[in-house]
């Protein structure tokens, strides 16, 4: 019994001393994932809510056959009049990608640096500054992984350090990302254990570390357990 108790306690310490700290890591994730407010780690605090410009009664000369035609996009299933600043435009959805046409001229066109810049701000009640606008076409940074590309990140000078990230083809905004949302994802990081991509539930560290954490949590009862037999064992001798 006694060599049992000491191997398991000498476990015990080996796994809490491996474990200790990722335990640590999933434990704070979890107070920073219970104390954000989801909207706001989504950027949705603070967006401007109003409704949509109406569509202009007149100045529509395209049909949406001519925006078809324009858009070069093959097998077209998706034809949606609305406005874009103000602006009526056809967004376009085919086979190999969108396109954007100006419902007015015909023409197609992609999201300029100052379109880009207007829309963002358009995003958010209190119209704040842009620092800069960049227009990124590889190489995502990490808080914009696995969205469509080319996209421009606006970066706004506001208390969140809000980057609003915009399609370049279709005019829509990609996502918010702010510093709720960047601490988040750090936390997530640490949780899921994967350090690259960070959305990977299955990695082998993962499955590693959760088995140890069973492990030390094991020995810990197996310990209690022991010193629990030995005390009863002394009272009733």
């Amino acid at each position: 019994m006694k060599n049992s108790q000491r191997t398991t306690l000498a476990l015990h310490r080996w796994l809490g001393l491996i474990t200790g700290l990722q335990l640590l890591f999933w434990c704070a994730g979890g107070f920073v994932f219970s104390t954000h407010d989801i909207e706001w780690v989504r950027g949705n605090h603070g967006r401007d809510e109003s409704a949509a410009p109406a569509l202009p009664a007149t100045g529509i000369a395209a049909s949406p056959a001519e925006a078809i035609a324009t858009s070069g996009l093959a097998g077209v299933h998706e034809v949606t009049l609305t406005t874009q600043l103000g602006k009526p435009v056809y967004r376009l959805l085919g086979q190999d990608g969108s396109a954007l046409v100006d419902a007015a001229s015909g023409e197609a066109f992609v999201i300029d640096e100052g379109q880009a810049r207007q829309i963002a701000q358009g995003d958010r009640t209190e119209k704040p500054d842009v620092t800069q606008a960049t227009l990124i076409t590889g190489d995502a940074p990490t808080e914009f992984r696995g969205r469509d590309l080319p996209a421009w990140r606006v970066d706004l000078a506001d208390a969140d350090n809000t980057h609003i990230y915009i399609d370049q083809v279709t005019g829509a905004i990609a996502a918010r990302r702010n510093d709720a949302w960047r601490r988040f994802d750090f936390f997530w990081m640490l949780h899921t254990m994967d350090y690259s991509g960070r959305d990977n539930f299955n990695t082998p560290w993962l499955v590693g570390f959760s088995v140890l954490g069973l492990l030390s949590v094991g020995s810990g009862w197996a310990i209690w357990l022991f010193r629990l037999v030995r005390k009863l064992g002394r009272a009733s001798a």
